[in-house]
């Protein structure tokens, strides 16, 4: 026998639930909707009659069971927390094993869609800064280079926080953002340093959207070719609005 119209209810919120979450922090539309059916699947399919069917995009999920109609969730915000994603991996084990019930499972993910980001700001500064001076140096920067690369990926991604806080409009944030962090690490290098051009690349690591351009050819592998083309393009974009803010500091003050 099927679940009972109650449980029914509270697995079709917990499987939306648990798709909402781990799009909308980064996880690629190939494990979202695996995540998705597995946890249908374990709760559904042991009622041979019963059929289920999940379909995903960026910007929406949609779920439909024989005893339920179509339910959908809305993705309007897109960031990267890959511990929420893992969360959600484990809860979705852990009721595939019989570990859990659906309605624990619910509880739990509504848990994890509430938690905050465990960094503090001044964590994700000290970060960031490692992470623009590594860059630099592998890049062939020297030490005394450091100062400007690590000021100008602080100021790059502060920058990107506040724009994307204000303005909210995709590409021109990370445009201003390397505009601003790529005119910092110029004004600090035309004091302390040498190698302009490798400083510019750290300047702008902490923009380069990597994960959504990795996430686009594994969904494209997976035959997913709309979530994959959309995330390839979004990643052009991004890198193209990275690359023009950091081409309008060279022709404003370098040339």
């Amino acid at each position: 026998m099927g679940l009972a119209s109650n449980q029914n209810d509270c697995l079709i919120k917990a499987v939306l639930l648990a798709g909402k979450i781990m799009l909308e922090n980064g996880a690629e539309t190939s494990r979202v909707e695996d995540t998705m059916e597995r946890m249908m699947c374990k709760a559904l399919c042991k009622n041979q009659n019963e059929e289920t069917f999940t379909y995903i995009t960026l910007n929406g999920i949609f779920v439909k069971t024989d005893m339920h109609n179509t339910s959908f969730v809305r993705i309007d915000n897109r960031d990267y927390n890959l511990d929420k994603i893992t969360k959600v991996n484990q809860i979705s084990r852990f009721f595939t094993e019989d570990l859990l019930t659906i309605e624990e499972v619910y509880a739990r993910l509504q848990m994890v869609d509430k938690e905050q980001m465990g960094y503090s700001l001044l964590m994700k500064f000290i970060f960031t800064a490692i992470l623009s001076g590594s860059v630099m140096l592998i890049m062939n920067g020297t030490f005394i280079d450091l100062p400007a690369s690590m000021i100008g990926g602080l100021v790059c991604y502060l920058a990107y926080l506040l724009a994307y806080r204000y303005l909210k409009i995709p590409f021109i944030t990370e445009y201003i953002a390397a505009f601003l962090g790529g005119l910092a690490a110029f004004i600090v290098n035309s004091m302390v340093g040498s190698h302009l051009s490798s400083v510019m690349i750290g300047t702008v690591a902490p923009l380069v959207p990597g994960i959504a351009i990795t996430n686009a050819i594994r969904d494209i592998l997976a035959k997913h070719y709309i979530s994959g083309s959309i995330r390839m393009v979004e990643g052009i974009f991004i890198a193209g609005s990275i690359g023009t803010g950091i081409a309008t500091v060279y022709y404003i003050f370098i040339q």
